[in-house]
């Protein structure tokens, strides 16, 4: 199975839509969504109305469960909380019930684990050190899938663990990446809908688990149009500033 792997669409119709139209060319088998569909930008209902396909497998982010828990939302910073309230302004009853029935991981016997933190929270990122390698130890321990996807940084990443169980980041110099069968995988494709590793263009990745690869991808979407869209919105200015310079 050839799986496109997204995340953090964050309501980014321009980004969405140019990167459904590539990984449908590329002939994917399903999208895999590691979830936050809303939030930030300014077309949270076209989105999701795109995103409820049944080759699209979505999961829950924590902005989407932010919606519907105060007290989760409160910890957001003041820009994403007033982001957050205003998509749920903009979204109609059966876009509120589609996101209440997201589950929260996903899991492919034999294939692979997804999730939008880690396995057990939402909320949690895996951006340093001990992080990857305490998820990577509980996968281990827990599961025999070796692979995990997650979202949540806005940043693709690949980390490891071997099996004399060391654990190490490994960079990224090829697109293209083989898997080895005796190591455990965290990977993150980075974000469709608000790049923050410097590249503005949407990204994703293509997953083979026959081949056992991850194909680490890109593509430039119309960024002006998407910052036009947020500004009309009357959501903070910076929210369009950003997606320029892919922060």
């Amino acid at each position: 199975m050839r799986l496109a792997i997204v995340a953090d669409i964050h309501s980014n119709l321009e980004a969405l839509e140019r990167v459904l139209v590539q990984v449908r060319q590329e002939g994917v088998d399903a999208v895999l969504n590691l979830g936050d569909l809303v939030g930030y930008n300014a077309n949270p209902s076209e989105c999701l109305d795109l995103l409820q396909d049944e080759t699209v497998w979505n999961l829950a982010g924590n902005h989407d469960l932010a919606l519907f828990d105060p007290e989760r939302a409160q910890h957001f910073n003041i820009i994403a909380y007033q982001a957050l309230n205003w998509s749920r302004e903009q979204l109609e009853p059966r876009h509120l019930q589609f996101l209440q029935g997201l589950p929260l991981i996903r899991e492919a016997p034999g294939s692979f684990l997804a999730c939008h933190g880690t396995p057990t929270s939402p909320d949690t990122y895996i951006a340093y050190h001990f992080q990857g390698k305490r998820v990577l130890k509980q996968l281990s321990r827990e599961t025999r899938l070796r692979v995990c996807f997650f979202g949540h940084t806005h940043r693709r990443a690949l980390w490891y663990r071997d099996i004399r169980g060391t654990v190490a980041v490994q960079e990224i110099s090829q697109p293209k990446v083989l898997l080895s069968p005796d190591c455990h995988y965290l990977i993150n494709p980075g974000s469709v809908g608000q790049p923050r590793d410097g590249n503005p263009e949407a990204a994703y990745a293509i997953f083979d688990d026959q081949e056992l690869s991850i194909h680490f991808k890109s593509t430039p979407y119309d960024v002006a149009g998407a910052q036009q869209r947020i500004l009309a919105a009357g959501l903070p200015p910076y929210l369009a500033e950003r997606l320029a310079r892919g922060v």
